[in-house]
């Protein structure tokens, strides 16, 4: 079977599909509305399936295309299209060209069958009741949506402007410069922990990550055993070389037994084009003689051990964090900002659906304009770990933006047209007057009602001739603009409560046409 073709196609999609989720994570703007950035998107697995859960869409039916190439062809998902699968065969191919010239790369593995589909039951038992952090946590499509939205970004916006001002340097007209807003230090513990570690894995032990901790490559693989075609080792063929096994990063090949563990194979056909016999290679799949139809499987046993020790919940822990900068006024503010519920973005709707099915991709991070989306620690409690909330220190949410419904992947922020979207009331804006300017340092200011796109924000006469701010709750729609212009430190005079679940404002009879606001004070 000389099927070394196989390969060659696998690696070229796989690089294609790399390319296009990580311009689409590092580069939105140029990227995020393009017909490929749709098709990079539609066969994600679990963002795809979160989706069609909560929309029912054939639109977002991209899982099912995943689950029938996995019927015919096995795990092809794994090697073709999920981008942390291919940055795994990229720190591979690294360790490869670094490690010593006769060292053998890879040998076989056990099956970890019972950690493997223990944490596919612990996923599905939290995602059944109501928590999204296990699979927040490691899905594929999630984790590398981190890495390069939170860790790549900004080196490449770091090396876009340096290159348009080394042009400019020149008398060249460069790009646009890219603005990047870094989240709180404590976010980003996690993906730089988990791309160390994903980095040791692939080095020395290959696929390990697919076939021991990823619940996607557990379900498939678990599919996978129902395959038309498998990966077979003919044993009149095989001469007993070793190399398919060397070679094989999954670890799945037996050679004493010439068995491929198909439920652990990724399809990266690896071992064809080093089998000198060009024996092995795809062919249909028979069932095994020696297995009586009784007699349960290993991974049958090894799940329902797993379902059995795992089936256990976790709690939610609420929690809350602000950021502290600088005083710009005079009387540094004394009345903390106590904000009971986080903004979550608009088209989330209710924060407890939004937390079912957000996994934290961090797409809309990416996507938001003004930074104003950045992942939580511990705002949402510990079940929504990483989610995006809305963080008006960095930012607020621009009245004539509604570009995280649309590129959301799962469904977790629905998209709402523009018309609609002005009208969600994400939260009400509060006022403190002890903490305001005008009253602590007597000097005028009305940034807030400035810089409000819905007049929510009336400025009423105070006493020597200044005025003071008024919040008119019916109008607010919660966009944080009055908060990030506020120029009072450590804590605000202004500040936008959440609501659990967003509400409808009025209407505003005049809008003031929203200017972007620059560094420092906004007025």
């Amino acid at each position: 079977m000389n099927q070394i073709w196989l390969k060659k196609i696998r690696v070229v999609v796989s690089l294609a599909f790399l390319a296009l989720t990580t311009l689409l994570f590092i580069d939105f703007d140029r990227f995020g509305a393009t017909p490929a950035a749709t098709a990079a998107l539609y066969p994600q697995f679990v963002p795809s399936l979160l989706n069609f859960a909560e929309t029912l869409a054939w639109g977002t039916t991209g899982f099912l295309l995943v689950i029938g190439l996995t019927l015919l062809f096995g795990r092809v998902y794994c090697s073709t299209i999920c981008p942390l699968g291919a940055l795994q065969d990229i720190f591979i191919r690294i360790a490869d060209k670094l490690r010593k010239p006769r060292r053998v790369k890879f040998r076989y593995q056990k099956p970890h069958l019972i950690l493997h589909y223990g944490i596919l039951t612990l996923t599905i038992v939290l995602f059944l009741s109501g928590s999204t952090l296990a699979l927040s946590l490691l899905d594929p499509f999630s984790n590398f949506g981190r890495i390069a939205s939170d860790l790549l970004r900004p080196l490449y916006v770091a090396a876009h402007n340096g290159f348009g001002q080394l042009l400019e340097s020149f008398g060249i007209y460069g790009p646009f410069p890219l603005h990047w807003k870094a989240p709180v230090l404590e976010t980003l513990i996690f993906p730089i922990l988990f791309l160390i570690g994903l980095a040791w894995l692939s080095a020395f032990k290959g696929r390990l990550f697919c076939n021991m901790l990823c619940p996607v490559g557990a379900l498939l693989g678990l599919i996978s055993r129902f395959a038309v075609f498998k990966i077979r080792i003919p044993k009149t063929a095989c001469t007993l070389c070793a190399h398919c096994s060397i070679y094989c990063k999954a670890g799945c090949i037996h050679l004493k037994t010439q068995e491929v563990d198909f439920s652990r194979c990724i399809a990266c056909f690896n071992c064809i084009p080093v089998c000198d016999a060009h024996g092995i290679g795809y062919a249909r799949a028979r069932a095994p003689e020696s297995q009586s139809e009784d007699a349960p499987s290993p991974a049958r046993r090894a799940l329902l051990r797993g379902a059995a020790v795992t089936a256990v919940g976790l709690a939610g822990l609420s929690g809350s964090s602000s950021g502290e900068a600088k005083p710009h006024n005079r009387v540094p503010s004394t009345v903390a900002n106590m904000r009971t519920y986080p903004i979550a973005p608009p088209g989330a709707g209710d924060i407890a659906r939004f937390n079912d099915l957000c996994t934290a991709c961090h797409l809309c991070v990416s996507a938001c304009p003004y930074s104003v989306l950045q992942p939580a620690l511990l705002d949402y409690g510990l079940s929504g770990l990483l989610q995006p909330h809305l963080d008006f220190a960095t930012g607020y949410c621009s009245y004539e933006c509604n570009r995280c419904g649309d590129i959301c992947p799962t469904g977790a922020i629905q998209p709402l047209a523009l018309p609609a979207k002005k009208t969600v009331q994400l939260g009400i804006a509060h006022f403190i007057r002890d903490n305001c300017i005008v009253y602590t340092d007597h000097t005028a200011c009305g940034a807030c009602d400035e810089y409000c796109p819905t007049n929510a924000i009336e400025m009423i006469p105070y006493r020597d001739s200044l005025t003071i701010p008024e919040v008119r709750e019916a109008l607010c729609i919660g966009c944080g603009a009055c908060e990030n212009a506020c120029p009072v430190r450590p804590y605000r005079a202004i500040y936008v409560e959440g609501h659990p679940v967003h509400q409808r404002a009025e209407r505003p009879q005049a809008k003031p046409l929203e200017r972007e606001m620059q560094s420092g004070f906004p007025f």
